[in-house]
């Protein structure tokens, strides 16, 4: 099997906490592609985490002319959409942080993206898996909340 080529826009805490040392676990990934407005740290997340053969860009539109089967978009809210729809639109499936988008018509628009080219949108809405989220939900179930 064809190892995963992935890139990662956005090189900051979310991505190197959370995103990259849950990637390079999976044996059947590779991490190909770094980008950040700030050079520096798309090389430290290259050095720390990417493949022998990895690159970095401090331009997205850059990074998503490489051949990549999927994207992690890990930059500020205010581009998640943006990004994402570029990255649908250059034949990458994304998996995108939370929040989806600043607003709902943005969040429509990635949707719509992801159904015109085939290609798979994730949120990253892992809170929901939470102790305390579960507990929420189940008091709300049981309309135990005023």
């Amino acid at each position: 099997m064809e190892k995963l080529k992935v890139g990662i826009i956005g090189c900051g805490g979310i991505a190197t906490a959370k995103h990259l040392p849950s990637l390079v676990q999976i044996e059947e990934v590779e991490v190909l592609a770094f980008c950040d407005i700030v050079e520096e740290r798309a090389l430290d997340a290259r050095n720390n985490f990417g493949a022998e053969a990895a690159k970095v860009f401090v331009d997205y539109l850059e990074l998503l002319q490489e051949e990549l089967d999927v994207v992690h978009v890990c930059t500020p809210n205010v581009s998640h959409a943006e990004i994402s729809i570029a990255a649908l639109e250059a034949d990458c499936h994304v998996m995108c942080e939370k929040p989806m988008a600043k607003t709902y018509r943005e969040g429509q628009k990635m949707v719509e993206a992801a159904k015109r080219t085939g290609k798979k949108l994730t949120i990253g809405y892992q809170n929901r898996f939470r102790t305390d989220a579960q507990y929420l939900h189940s008091i709300c179930q049981e309309e135990a909340l005023g």
